[in-house]
């Protein structure tokens, strides 16, 4: 299959797509009508997306289908001449297997430090009601919750006392060896440096 027919023709079993939109609370209306335009931003971005899942390690693959899927169907709706849901009445958490691929992503994107927009694709909401459901989820925004995901890296590396203190700083992502260290001590009550005094080799 070619990549220009991914792009522009899309087949979703009539059956397939009832049930979807029958999840999101919507009334399905079949018309005999065209309703997917080959030119269609969204669209080609969320098939885009589901061939690239296609590449991604197993722990990836099932983030980049679950929201290139959500939206998709949204999307699918909104063409069909149904709105968006309203989100701003929902007060649930993101269930527990969500939360530790999540997780697991930012451990991977650490450095960086994925955005609430990022992270809103992955599982097909839209950042607002992303940060919503993340800080219900956590109790923590999700800058706070990626700081302690790097701090908690950093308890870790500072075991190893053959890398510099700047290394460890550089590595997870933040802006200066005092930044790193500011907020290591306001965390844990110790700068980095008197941290991994406690994991110095005796010597003889």
């Amino acid at each position: 299959m070619s990549p220009n027919f991914v792009s522009e023709v899309l087949l979703v079993p009539r059956r397939h797509l009832h049930d979807c939109l029958a999840a999101e609370q919507f009334e399905p209306r079949f018309e005999h009508r065209r309703i997917l335009a080959p030119d269609d931003v969204t669209l080609r971005t969320c098939m885009a997306r589901l061939v690239d899942g296609e590449r991604q390690g197993e722990a990836d693959r099932d983030g980049y289908r679950d929201a290139a899927a959500r939206r998709l169907v949204l999307r699918l709706v909104e063409l069909w001449g149904g709105g968006r849901p309203d989100w701003h009445d929902d007060d649930s958490a993101f269930d527990a297997r969500t939360i530790t691929s999540l997780t697991d992503y930012i451990d991977a994107h650490v450095r960086i430090g994925p955005s609430v927009s990022d992270l809103a694709l992955r599982v097909g909401l839209s950042p607002s009601h992303f940060a919503k459901k993340f800080r219900l989820s956590t109790g923590l925004s999700l800058h706070r919750f990626v700081n302690r995901r790097r701090l908690e890296a950093a308890l870790r590396m500072l075991r190893d006392h053959r890398r510099p203190l700047a290394s460890v700083a550089l590595d997870l992502g933040f802006s200066s060896q005092s930044h790193f260290t500011r907020l290591f001590s306001s965390l844990t009550g110790m700068t980095p440096a008197k941290y991994r005094k406690q994991f110095r080799p005796v010597t003889a």
